[in-house]
C-alpha cells in the first residue's frame, strides 16, 4: 500500500467505524467460524475499537529495556547508562524496518522493573521523588509515534501494572503517573497491554483504565493476567474491562479444534482474539526459535478465527531489528494476507 493511502488508512478514525456499525452502536457482535465454512457461533459482544487490531493479522512487539527481560536490572546499572542507551536508539531507521514490514502496529515497552522507564513524568518525581535518571530525558515513545503514524503504522505500549499489590493510595498515585503519559501522547496511542494486570475490584480496573484512556478514550486495553484460552470462556475476572484478550504465550502455541464427544470449541475468548509471543529463544533476546513455515501457519491459523499475534523481536540497543529477525518477518509479511496494507 503506498504511503498516501497508509496516511488515508488511519484518517479512518473509530468514530468512523462506530458510524459504519450504526449511529449510536457501542459495541459489535463478532463471530467466530469454524475452519474454513461459514458455521457461526456468537461471542462476546465487542468494543467495535478493537476493529483494526482485528484486520491487522499480525503485529510487531519488543522489549526495550536496561536488562534482559524476565531478570533483574544488572547492579552495575545506573540512570546515566539508561539515558545513553535510549539517546542512542535510531527512530528514522527502525520505522524504516517497520515500513518495509508492512508492519500494522508496533509496541514498545514502556518500562518494566526498578521505575526504568524510556520516558519523562514529572508526576512520578514529585510523588516518589527524583529518578536520578530511571525516567529518560528523552521521551522515546512519543518520538516514535510522530515517526511511525504518519507511515501507518500505529503506536502501542507494554507496561506493568503499576501499582497491583498496593494500598489504594499508592495505586492513586500511579494512575496519576499513567494519566500524564497517556495525556501527553493523546490519541497517537492505539493500545495498550497491561502486564500482571490483575487488580483486586471492579472500581480498581475502572479507575486504571480510566487513567490508560485519558489521553484517547479509543485506545484499546488487554490486562495480562497469565491465562490461555482453554474453552467457550477465557480464564479472567469478570471485572476485567480490556478490550482485547492480552493471550501471552511461551512454550506453546493455541490451536483451535472441536471436541468430538462434546462440540466444545477453543478459540472462543471473552475479548477481541489476540496472541503474543516472543520469536526468539526468549522475550527480546536470541535467534529466531521457529521455521518460517510454523510460524506463518500458526499466524495464519489464528486469523482463521479472526485473531491477531503480536510477535516479540528483539532489539539492538540502538533500536534495530536484527538481520535473522528482519529477513523472518519479510517472509511472514509476504505470506499474510493484510487487508489493511
Amino acid at each position: 500500500m503506498s504511503k498516501m493511502n497508509r496516511r488515508n488508512f488511519l484518517s479512518f478514525s473509530t468514530s468512523s467505524v462506530a458510524i459504519a456499525l450504526g449511529a449510536g452502536s457501542s459495541v459489535i457482535k463478532v463471530n467466530f467460524c469454524h475452519g474454513g465454512d461459514m458455521e457461526r457461533e456468537s461471542a462476546k459482544m465487542l468494543n467495535p475499537n478493537t476493529k483494526w487490531l482485528r484486520e491487522a493479522k499480525w503485529g510487531v512487539f519488543t522489549h526495550y529495556l536496561p536488562h534482559t527481560p524476565g531478570e533483574e536490572i544488572p547492579g552495575h546499572m545506573t540512570g546515566k547508562m539508561w539515558n545513553k542507551k535510549v539517546n542512542s536508539f535510531k527512530v528514522s531507521e527502525l520505522g524504516d524496518q517497520l515500513e518495509a514490514l508492512n508492519a500494522p502496529y508496533f509496541f514498545i515497552t514502556l518500562g518494566q522493573k526498578a521505575d526504568y522507564y524510556c520516558s519523562p513524568n514529572s508526576s512520578f518525581e514529585k510523588l516518589f521523588g527524583p529518578s536520578k535518571g530511571t525516567l529518560t530525558e528523552r521521551d522515546l515513545v512519543a518520538e516514535l509515534a510522530a515517526d511511525l503514524i504518519p507511515r501507518g503504522i500505529r503506536m502501542c505500549v507494554y507496561l506493568p501494572a503499576l501499582g497491583h499489590g498496593d494500598s489504594v493510595e499508592m495505586q492513586a498515585m500511579y494512575q496519576q503517573v499513567i494519566t500524564e503519559w497517556s495525556e501527553r501522547w493523546g490519541e497517537s496511542i492505539s493500545a495498550w497491554w497491561i502486564d500482571e494486570g490483575v487488580f483486586p475490584s471492579p472500581e480498581m480496573y475502572k479507575a486504571y483504565t480510566n487513567a490508560f484512556k485519558a489521553g484517547n478514550k479509543d485506545a484499546l486495553i488487554a490486562y495480562n493476567n497469565n491465562k490461555v484460552v482453554l474453552g467457550r470462556r477465557q480464564a479472567t475476572s469478570a471485572a476485567d474491562p480490556g478490550d482485547y484478550y492480552a493471550g501471552q504465550r511461551t512454550w506453546s502455541l493455541p490451536v483451535s479444534s472441536v471436541r468430538p464427544f462434546d462440540k466444545l470449541k477453543f478459540y472462543m475468548p471473552e475479548n477481541q482474539l489476540h496472541f503474543l509471543t516472543f520469536t526468539g529463544t526468549s522475550w527480546g533476546t536470541g535467534n529466531p526459535r521457529f521455521p518460517d513455515n510454523l510460524l506463518i501457519g500458526w499466524v495464519k491459523h489464528t486469523n482463521n478465527y479472526r485473531g491477531t499475534i503480536s510477535l516479540d523481536v528483539p532489539l539492538t540497543d540502538s533500536g534495530i531489528i536484527p538481520e535473522k529477525h528482519f529477513r523472518q518477518m519479510t517472509v511472514l509479511s509476504k505470506k499474510i494476507n493484510n487487508k489493511t496494507h
